[in-house]
């Protein structure tokens, strides 16, 4: 794609970024079109705790309970890389933001973020993103906490029991529903703790 495209990370000065697995399981750089989008990505942040996302062309983040967004961003650093997009690929995830490489990138630029919080704080002020803070949720997003649960389940299928951990220690109130609908679809749990915890 044409322009730049921005890479966020937690390790600082770095001078080039290589293809690496993850959720897809291939090796790719990941980058996204504009540098708000990216810094959502900052910080110590799950979907469980702050969700990131876009709504009407914007990007944004909504807690998922009271407190997440300084959990997740306050006093947190990390950098955002400016890389050039030729070698970038769209439509090669679900996400339309998201732009994807196959090629080691070299970095551009570099810009150091030593807030996080106050760095997103200021692209909402600028306009550049959309906070919504506990309870308040954005118009498309589901009340009864659906999507943690659905996201739950799929996650600990695909990647391990330590999704659970995040469910137990930020989503309690929805443990039982997640765990439940694991045992509905025959998954054998590893960890006799969850085993334990399903079958009372």
């Amino acid at each position: 794609m044409k322009g730049n495209v921005y890479h966020c990370s937690l390790t600082a000065g770095l001078k080039k970024l290589s293809p690496k697995p993850s959720t897809h399981k291939k090796p790719w750089v990941y980058a996204t079109k504009d540098i708000a989008t990216s810094a959502m990505f900052l910080g110590d942040n799950w979907d469980f705790i702050c969700q990131t996302g876009m709504y009407d062309g914007l990007p944004q983040i909504y807690e998922r309970f009271k407190g997440a967004f300084d959990y997740a961003y306050k006093n947190k650093k990390g950098s955002l890389y400016v890389l050039d997009g030729k070698n970038f690929k769209e439509g090669m995830t679900s996400w339309s933001p998201e732009v994807v490489s196959e090629f080691e990138e070299p970095v551009l630029e570099e810009v150091k973020v030593h807030d996080v919080e106050q760095f997103l704080s200021k692209l909402e002020k600028e306009g550049k993103l959309k906070i919504y803070f506990y309870p308040k949720l954005p118009p498309h997003a589901p009340k009864d906490k659906s999507d943690v649960i659905e996201k739950a389940v799929k996650w600990t299928r695909d990647f391990g029991e330590h999704t659970l951990e995040q469910i137990e220690k930020f989503h309690p109130d929805v443990l039982n529903k997640v765990l439940t609908t694991l045992v509905e679809q025959d998954y054998s749990f590893i960890d006799t703790k969850w085993k334990n915890l399903a079958n009372k």
